[in-house]
């Protein structure tokens, strides 16, 4: 069995203290200081990891999957297409009005990728480690809001970005922190952009190139939405929200998701076509 790579074992490790931050936030703080849960406690905590586990943890599920694909053969196919389908209930089993963790959450689940090459595909990484850099940058105060603080005091950053002022947003009742404390859907939709980063390293199936830039796309779709609604909206700037791309929708927010992943996957992701070479003549070979 070969070694596995090193950015599956990273993203591994992402998962892992993205769960920590998640259960520790959620455990100490009041519901009133978080969004849409009910409950506190412990048991709260690991209720809202088990949420993360579907969206948007599920969805790397499929890409993990995806890499493994060309070592799965026989029953372990027939798996891989289960474990696909299991992760793919994400879809009906997160609802953004009420994140507390119900019995469907438990359906998706994890495959570890531990078939895929060693192999690498380094071709823009400089890109890959700049888009990580500035998509991580404003993530910050999202970041941070995960870990249960704001940015406020912050050098530079608490300047930059807006946490803890009590705001007003459109549409909702009464005066609430720029940015909650608690997961937002701007970071975990990043996390997948990471991750896409990350996978796009390693050898893989054709058709997973496209969903990968899909993933790209949609992490920083999701981000600008997150970051406009909190950093532009809320300063009353403007009364004009992006719309919501969280879910496959027709809107223009979507529209440029998909023009997004269509230019990553045709500029970068797309891997090209193998080609066999042509057999020597036999005159050449003779004469060899």
């Amino acid at each position: 069995m070969k070694r596995v790579p090193w950015e599956v074992r990273a993203v591994f490790a992402l998962l892992v203290l993205d769960g920590v931050a998640v259960i520790a936030t959620y455990s100490r703080f009041p519901t009133r200081e978080l969004y849409n849960v009910h409950h506190s406690g412990v048991a709260a905590g690991f209720g809202r990891e088990l949420v993360a586990l579907n969206f948007p943890f599920a969805l790397v599920g499929i890409a993990l999957v995806g890499l493994a694909w060309p070592r799965l053969h026989g029953r372990l196919r027939i798996a891989g297409v289960a474990a696909i389908a299991l992760c793919a209930v994400v879809y009906f089993g997160v609802d953004q009005a009420n994140l507390d963790a119900k019995p469907l959450n438990a359906v998706p689940a994890l495959v570890l990728a531990v078939g895929a090459s060693p192999e690498r595909q380094p071709r823009g990484d400089r890109l890959r480690i700049a888009l990580a850099a500035v998509l991580v940058f404003f993530c910050a105060p999202l970041i941070a809001a995960e870990l249960g603080f704001f940015l406020d005091g912050v050098p530079f950053l608490g300047w930059f970005f807006e946490t803890g002022r009590l705001a007003h947003q459109p549409g909702v009742a009464g005066l609430h922190h720029a940015v909650h404390h608690g997961q937002h859907h701007g970071w975990e939709a990043t996390m997948l952009s990471l991750i896409a980063l990350a996978f796009s390293r390693l050898p893989r199936p054709r058709l997973l190139d496209a969903y990968l830039a899909l993933m790209l796309a949609y992490g920083v779709g999701n981000l600008a939405n997150d970051d406009w609604l909190e950093q532009v909206v809320k300063r009353g700037w403007t009364s004009r929200e992006m719309p919501s791309v969280l879910t496959p929708t027709v809107n223009w927010g979507w529209a440029g998701v998909l023009v997004g992943a269509i230019a990553v996957w045709a500029l970068w992701f797309r891997q090209p076509r193998r080609t066999t070479p042509a057999p020597a003549s036999p005159a050449i070979s003779s004469s060899a």
